[in-house]
């Protein structure tokens, strides 16, 4: 009688090679988003209250025509901003801070998103999200060219060419801590 192989007495299977992640060079028209979170610890309360009361204050107004009563629960945003450090964080932080209009060229803006959370009433957990279309990939590796940087991946390019924590920069009565940067292709 010839010895057939039981179902687990079949060989391993040979091994699969290794497969290597392409490197993510980008390409025009590709949509691509940054995701920034940041641990932030507020030693002013005040300063950070009025810098957001400022922001507010100096900012743009958009007429939208009359309000809506539906939400009659919802603050003004200075009562808001007045009774949360997050509320400050949010009106105060501008995700598109050193991207736009720096890279203006190389990128198009197409959605921004941000929020803040008060963890603690002295921590702030704040994130932001900028989502862009490669415009000039060129333009963008001029902007993060530098000594010994060489052509590099899209997303190292990105962060070469725009600090993702440039829209904390001079947010005053604060320290923060990066806690994470994420660049991935959407759509």
């Amino acid at each position: 009688m010839i010895a057939q192989p039981g179902l687990f007495d079949l060989p391993d299977p040979p091994p699969t090679p290794a497969v290597r992640a392409p490197r993510d060079r980008g390409r025009r028209g590709e949509h691509w988003t940054r995701t920034v979170v940041a641990g932030l610890h507020v030693v002013d309360r005040g300063a950070l209250r009025d810098a957001a009361h400022r922001r507010l204050s100096e900012g743009i107004v958009i007429d939208l025509g009359p309000a809506d009563d539906l939400d009659e629960d919802l603050l003004d945003p200075h009562e808001e901003i007045a009774i949360s450090s997050a509320a400050a964080v949010r009106w105060w932080i501008d995700p598109t801070a050193g991207t736009w209009p720096e890279l203006a060229e190389a990128l198009r803006l197409d959605a921004v998103d941000l929020d803040a959370s008060d963890e603690t009433p002295r921590q702030v957990r704040a994130s932001w999200s900028v989502t862009a279309t490669i415009t000039d990939l060129d333009v963008l590796r001029t902007l993060a060219a530098g000594p010994g940087r060489g052509d590099g991946t899209f997303p190292d390019l990105w962060n070469r060419a725009a600090d993702p924590y440039a829209p904390l920069a001079g947010l005053p009565g604060i320290s923060w801590e990066p806690i994470g940067v994420e660049i991935i292709r959407s759509r």
